[in-house]
């Protein structure tokens, strides 16, 4: 156990395990991408050299993907009001609806330009409900129980129904 450790409530060493983990995770993902890259692009001009370029490049791109992150998020989990580490957490998640307006809309696509339908304009009719809800988090300090709220409003498209027509 280190020293940073025996600070930290069982809690907040939990939270900064997943906080780790989650930044390791994208670190990969980034070192990957960057490998998959380098790999078919070098392919074809210097297929020794790319192994060398991987070598160097993933190193590189995996703290590229896995500092960052990890800086962000323990960023976000320390606490404003007494500057705990890892001390923040969302205790709560309300959503309240607040309205569902119906939305309608006509596109022209294209022209047919043989069959049935020659010359005739393809449009295409789309309608659905927008819906809208207030989104209230509470975030929680564990360490002086400093409680923040963050609102927004969340818009979310529903029962949508495309057809397509064609006119003259």
């Amino acid at each position: 156990m280190s020293a940073e450790d025996a600070q930290l409530s069982p809690e907040q060493v939990s939270r900064r395990n997943g906080i780790h983990a989650f930044a390791t995770v994208v670190g990969v993902l980034v070192a990957l991408a960057a490998g998959a890259v380098l790999w078919f692009w070098l392919a074809a001009d210097y297929p020794v050299m790319r192994y060398v370029f991987i070598v160097a490049a993933l190193p590189t791109a995996y703290l590229l993907g896995q500092w960052p992150t990890a800086t962000w998020l323990a960023a976000s989990a320390r606490c404003a009001a007494c500057g705990a580490d890892y001390a923040v957490s969302e205790t709560d998640k309300q959503e309240t609806f607040l309205s569902a307006t119906p939305r309608r809309r006509e596109s022209v696509v294209g022209k047919s330009i043989s069959g049935p339908n020659e010359g005739k304009t393809l449009v295409r009719k789309e309608s659905w409900t927008e819906e809208r809800y207030q989104v209230v988090v509470t975030r929680t300090c564990s360490a002086c129980g400093d409680m923040r709220q963050k609102h927004s409003v969340r818009t979310v498209t529903t029962n949508k129904v495309s057809d397509d027509i064609y006119r003259r």
